[in-house]
């Protein structure tokens, strides 16, 4: 192979871009990989995720690219802004070298994923495919926001570490310490509580965040980082990658299954991983085995090969000779080729909350998982309260925050014990349960503040007492005229977005309720506390599961 090193190209608007370029050391044309990164085109984590050499060994040419304003381009940072017009011109200008036979495909995940669907976006004619791993697609329920509420871990940690590079970059080393002290404070627990996109640091940093103070500022910079909004035109071929503990899941989820609506050949593959480059099969405190991990995928292929599977398919303009969606169904430990998402043959089955602690699964024809149904006459109703000065904390789930709120499957037996966290708990199973799609949770409460945020979590207790977390969501609800109606009541949805398990006989099911995740969602009070009623019993609050029937 050879290696050029910041190999320049000059926008529309006249700014230079740098590149490193990977190939075989000959003059053939190939078609040509194309990775554009804010994350420095020469970290060592990008082979992590697709080693340029094993690129170059498949017959491309690898093209990593710093974004303007980032490492060695040139040009204002400000996330999101240009990478609708830098994709296309980069996508055209690959297209036209010498080493290049005029077709180019891209990869790379979460920043990397947005910035090939803004080139896909731009219409560029060269792009024949990308590859977009853990990628988000409305932005205000997966990046920014999600359920109303803002995503303040994310925001925070981001932020300030792309901050710190920055500040470096205009030469401003005592304020890129004063960003490293902040970023070390947030494992002391020192994350700022403010409810909105508002941070006091960045402000006095002078450096962007994620984009959500601009977004709430002028909501039409959300189309900067939007994908839901432009997949109607968007037809270029999408190898989506996702993760069962990743921050976008269910973008990525979302955004194939738009894709295949529109008889775009798309496909999907999901993993038990968090949101990181390697894969690993070890999420959290799980280990979901060998054949689990990206580089060792049911020990007979790997994340790249993947990639260069679905590319050569569609760059030979023929179909890929597998199923359309590859999942790993956690608990089983196993994957399993699917021919579309969601499952047709997932059954609504109901999770009812009831009184005295206790969940209780009904089929889709309505008989109780139990003998007797624990939930008969007039609804119950539990309290939840909310202290502003002791938030219910982050422990796992799919987050990306700094190391000391680490991602992923974890025991929640801590959160369990505190007094403003309600728990229910199903009798154990008698026959296996397998979970496999799209997690809603429905909850009748009389909300005790004029706003509130209402997050449930799902787990499944081991028979050892362990209690793993499997999805979580949030829902930020804001009374009509500002004022707390404790005696009205209403009906709050909280998405809880996908998964894919089953569970053995003798696990049981868990249900969280709390009016709190912090820091990983901002409060929905700064400051103060409330006691809101949660109204129990048959109809009142349920969770709706997917359960996939037993196979012949």
């Amino acid at each position: 192979m050879t290696l050029e090193t910041d190999v320049p190209m000059t926008t529309r608007d006249g700014v230079v871009l740098r590149a490193d370029i990977h190939r075989p050391d000959d003059a053939d044309r190939r078609p040509a990989l194309l990775v554009r990164t804010p994350y420095d085109k020469a970290s060592p984590y990008q082979p992590l995720y697709l080693d340029p050499r094993f690129a170059a060994s498949r017959g491309y040419v690898v093209v990593i690219q710093d974004v303007r304003g980032r490492g060695t381009s040139e040009g204002e940072w400000l996330p999101w802004k240009h990478e609708t017009e830098d994709g296309f011109d980069t996508v055209a200008w690959v297209a036209a070298q010498d080493f290049c036979d005029g077709r180019v495909v891209m990869c790379g995940a979460s920043y990397l994923g947005n910035t090939q669907w803004r080139a896909a976006a731009s219409g560029v004619p060269e792009l024949r495919a990308i590859a977009p791993g853990m990628t988000w697609s409305n932005p205000l329920d997966g990046i920014l926001r999600r359920g109303g509420a803002p995503e303040h871990g994310l925001n925070v940690v981001w932020s300030l570490m792309t901050g710190m590079t920055e500040l470096l970059r205009r030469g401003k080393a005592a304020e890129a310490m004063e960003a490293a002290h902040r970023y070390d404070g947030l494992g002391r627990g020192e994350y700022p509580s403010y409810p909105a996109g508002r941070i006091p640091w960045l402000e006095e940093l002078d450096v962007p965040d994620i984009g959500l103070r601009r977004a709430d500022a002028d909501p039409k910079t959300v189309a900067e980082l939007d994908v839901d909004s432009y997949l109607d035109e968007i037809r270029t071929p999408a190898l989506h990658i996702g993760g069962w503990y990743d921050i976008f899941l269910q973008g990525t989820l979302d955004n194939f299954a738009r894709q295949r609506e529109l008889g775009v050949a798309s496909h999907l593959i999901v993993g038990p991983w968090t949101h990181s480059p390697d894969f690993t099969p070890q999420v959290g405190e799980m280990n979901f085995g060998l054949a689990a991990g990206g580089q060792s995928m049911g020990l007979t292929s790997s994340i790249a090969a993947e990639h260069f599977e679905f590319f050569d398919a569609v760059l030979a303009d023929r179909p890929l000779d597998r199923a359309p969606v590859r999942l790993f169904v956690m608990g089983r430990n196993e994957w399993r080729d699917e021919e579309s998402w969601p499952l047709a043959r997932a059954a609504t089955t109901r999770l009812e909350l009831g009184s005295a602690e206790r969940a209780v699964l009904r089929s889709p024809h309505g008989e109780s998982s139990a003998d007797e149904d624990a939930d008969s006459g007039s609804p119950a109703v539990a309290t939840l309260t909310f202290e502003a000065s002791e938030p219910v904390p982050t422990v796992g789930g799919g987050l990306a925050m700094h190391d000391s709120f680490p991602w992923g499957a974890w025991n929640q037996r801590d959160v369990e014990r505190r007094d403003d966290v309600l728990v229910f708990t199903t009798d154990p199973l008698d026959e296996p349960l397998e979970i496999t799609g799209r997690v809603r949770a429905h909850l009748r409460v009389r909300p005790g503040a004029a706003v509130s945020d209402w997050v449930v979590r799902v787990c499944a207790v081991r028979p050892d007492g362990r209690s793993i977390n499997l999805v979580d969501g949030v829902t930020r609800v804001e009374s009509t005229d500002g004022r707390a109606d404790t005696s009205g009541e209403r009906t709050v949805t909280v998405d809880l977005w996908s998964t894919s398990i089953e569970l053995a006989a003798g696990h049981r099911l868990r249900v969280h309720l709390a009016h709190s995740n912090f820091p990983r969602w901002g409060l929905s009070q700064p400051d103060g506390s409330f006691i809101s009623d949660v109204l129990l019993g048959a109809g009142d609050s349920w969770i709706e599961l997917p359960v996939i029937p037993p196979s012949a």
